[in-house]
């Protein structure tokens, strides 16, 4: 008897460790960027979101744009990246008792999480969320062997990234310390 054991419908998820960028220098433009607006609101709740830029990007997120031309073409793609169409950024500062529901970013390729400010204790995680609903409503015996449950949890360590398909639905649990999480996240249109 021949097993040849396949897996399809694989989600890819990177970490990245940026250890280049100065996240003080940052966490004061985020902070400076909070003074001149009040944010928007999208998913998050209790948190501010700034605004979120397109073409005239904040000196604070430019750290982040340089590292993308060492990150992306080096992701095990084929073809290769070979070009960012285009970007957009925006800031998030969750305080005490602030997450976001779950959500995706459509119109876009990759979507990312830059975290600048990673409180110790419970500051909030960020959950993947299986992309395959079906999956969910009656087959425990394949989620229980591959996936482990409908939703994964990463932990926010200071100056790390991750990037996923910007289909994949994520939330962030609340930030149970008494200090702010500073995150950076952005889209990516990518050829």
């Amino acid at each position: 008897m021949k097993i040849n054991h396949q897996k399809i419908f694989e989600t890819p998820l990177f970490e990245i460790e940026v250890p280049e960028i100065d996240n003080r220098v940052m966490e004061k433009g985020i902070y400076e960027l909070k003074e001149k607006n009040s944010g928007i609101i999208k998913s998050n709740f209790g948190g501010w979101h700034s605004e979120i830029q397109h073409k005239k990007i904040s000196i604070c997120f430019k750290p982040i744009i340089e590292s993308m031309s060492d990150i992306l073409p080096d992701l095990p793609f084929n073809p290769k990246i070979s070009q960012v169409k285009s970007i957009s950024l925006w800031a998030n500062i969750n305080k005490k008792h602030s997450y976001n529901t779950a959500h995706y970013h459509p119109g876009c390729d990759i979507s990312g999480v830059y975290y600048v400010k990673v409180p110790k204790g419970d500051c909030g995680n960020i959950n993947f969320n299986d992309p395959r609903p079906a999956l969910n409503f009656g087959n425990g015996f394949i989620v229980e062997r591959y996936t482990g449950g409908d939703s994964t949890p990463r932990y926010p360590v200071e100056g790390n990234m991750y990037l996923f398909p910007s289909s994949l639905s994520h939330d962030v649990s609340p930030n149970l310390t008494d200090e702010d999480r500073i995150s950076v996240s952005f889209n990516l249109n990518l050829r």
